[in-house]
């Protein structure tokens, strides 16, 4: 029996890719009920075709909207450039589809999988012949393999690795959807240390970000904190301007800070980790949610061919890293184009098309 912590979507990709292949497992997640944060999400085309294992990519592709044209504006509205979204040759195009149902259809592919929900983890120990876990409720359980899908703040991370806490890399983000049709095509802002992304989801929905680079972060409580960001880019041109006016509820915006998870190792004995718990960067590249799938996907492969789940945690490891390290040292250079006030678009799909549409 193969445990997985946290339901996100590396925990549930994982999930359905092992109840594919015949392969038993336990998810268990700590929030009671299924939620998801930041509205939106983009999936490029390596995400896209992992998708494709896990067996929903044609479910996603109905569910989201293909993202044709990106338009990149400065704060006041003038034109900078425009260009097709990406479409790598044999391997797909890019969408853009909202998270809660990228949840909903990874929940349908784990039909049969035992899932408990409000259970967090408590302890683990673990050797190479398996692992004993101890959960807050009091209730344990045995092992042959704990995978932590639990997110940048990972339980089994800091219990099995490294407690030291993620890094911020001077970024803040407020995002969310809303239910309006706001822009025809991406719609990406630019200012010095500042940032705004409109996107279009599909049926009817919006995704709006927000960001601000800050050397040192802060905190922004729920109350007022839409009067503050309206504050905070309210000078600049449409379509930001419709975007702020959506915000009128406060408990649905997703504010955080970004922050990076750099270890060396991903897994000990008979525990492994996957997705932001292993290797969280910056938003930015819009990569983190295909690399958790890409990760589920060749984890489950590699647990497929072992003759026991712990053999396959090396090559597993093997055949991630360089992947995740690229798009982390590439997600520096990202973040400082978008301090200067710019990104370029061309040389930026270019670059990620001769890395990341290689298989994985």
């Amino acid at each position: 029996m193969i445990l997985i912590v946290g339901g996100g979507i590396g925990g549930l990709s994982l999930a359905a890719c092992l109840v594919r292949r015949g392969i038993e497992c336990e998810l268990v997640e700590r929030e009671p009920v299924w939620t998801t944060t930041g509205g939106g999400i983009t999936l490029y085309p390596n995400g896209m075709r992992a998708l494709g294992a896990v067996g929903i990519r044609a479910e996603v592709e109905a569910a989201g909207l293909p993202l044709a044209r990106i338009r990149m504006l400065d704060r006041g509205g003038r034109l900078l450039s425009e260009v097709p979204g990406d479409a790598w040759e044999g391997v797909g195009r890019t969408f853009t589809v909202d998270r809660k149902a990228l949840q909903r259809l990874l929940l349908g592919a784990c039909d049969g999988v035992r899932v408990r929900l409000g259970t967090a983890l408590g302890s683990i120990a673990a050797d190479a012949r398996g692992a004993e876990v101890g959960f807050a409720d009091g209730s344990r359980g045995s092992y042959e393999l704990v995978v932590g899908a639990d997110g940048i703040r990972s339980t089994v991370r800091r219990l099995c690795f490294d407690a030291a806490p993620p890094s911020y890399v001077d970024q803040l983000y407020w995002r969310t959807a809303v239910e309006a049709d706001l822009v025809a095509c991406a719609t990406m802002m630019f200012d010095v240390d500042r940032y705004v992304a409109v996107v279009p989801l599909g049926g009817g929905s919006t995704y709006v970000a927000f960001q601000l680079r800050r050397a040192t972060p802060f905190d922004d409580p729920v109350e007022r904190q839409i009067e503050r960001l309206r504050e905070r880019f309210g000078d600049f041109a449409s379509p930001a301007p419709e975007a702020l006016a959506c915000l009128d509820g406060d408990a649905s915006l997703h504010f955080g800070r970004a922050e990076e998870i750099r270890i060396d190792a991903w897994h000990a004995g008979a525990v492994a980790l996957l997705g932001d718990a292993a290797h969280a960067c910056s938003p930015t590249m819009a990569q983190g949610g295909s690399l958790a799938v890409e990760d589920a996907v060749v984890l489950a492969e590699e647990l497929a061919r072992a003759p026991e789940p712990r053999s396959a945690l090396g090559r597993y490891v093997a055949r991630r890293a360089p992947r995740t390290r690229w798009v982390r040292e590439r997600t520096y250079r990202e973040i400082e184009l978008l301090n200067r006030g710019s990104m370029h678009f061309a040389e930026r799909s270019q670059q990620i098309r001769e890395v990341l549409a290689r298989e994985i």
